[in-house]
């Protein structure tokens, strides 16, 4: 009787940890897919031809477990491949090194929710076959949100979307933004 009691008790409290422990650091590899579209500061009528590009997104996050239950930080370092694809002229690919700093919410067991700024660095850029980075900013400031789940394994779903602060172009009346997001796995390495 006392085992079984004791068992129950041990499975409840497990239950109930919705993270790793306070001051535990986590490395996460990932990989998936992101996706880019443009977005203009007024009525473009090329804003109907928009479509999404999508590509690949890599990187790594490491992730710091704060003494407050639900809360961690986490940042990262990702490289996406964004822009726009255009139904009238050609695609616009825009490769960044994206480095999220999120606070991360656990609201509950293994699920958070995720917001946070991204600095972002332009490291190539294409119309076509043309190489247009020189007609671009090489930086991008993000506003970041999004959700994750960690599963028992260490195997962790993330999904992020991130709206653009800074514009894009260099030049012209229109600021145009890219906005996008991404659909990554990873697996979590608990460091000692």
């Amino acid at each position: 009787m006392m085992i079984a009691v004791m068992a129950v008790c041990c499975l409840t409290a497990n239950a109930q940890k919705m993270r790793h422990d306070a001051g535990k650091f986590t490395i996460q590899p990932m990989i998936g897919f992101s996706t880019g579209y443009w977005r203009a500061s007024d009525d473009d009528s090329e804003s109907s031809s928009n479509n999404a590009r999508v590509g690949l997104s890599i990187g790594a996050e490491g992730e710091y477990y704060t003494s407050t239950e639900w809360l961690s930080i986490s940042a990262a370092l990702k490289y996406d491949q964004l822009g726009w694809a255009n139904k009238n002229s050609s695609d616009t690919k825009l490769d960044f090194i994206n480095i999220p700093v999120l606070a991360n919410f656990y609201v509950a067991k293994g699920f958070a929710l995720k917001v946070g700024l991204q600095p972002g660095f332009l490291v190539s850029a294409k119309r076509g076959d043309n190489d247009v980075k020189d007609q671009c900013n090489t930086f991008n400031l993000a506003l970041p949100v999004g959700l994750s789940y960690e599963f028992k394994n260490g195997i962790t779903l993330d999904l992020r979307g991130f709206a653009s602060l800074t514009k894009i172009n260099k030049e012209g009346s229109a600021k145009l933004y890219n906005d996008g997001g991404c659909l990554t796995v990873g697996y979590k390495f608990e460091l000692k």
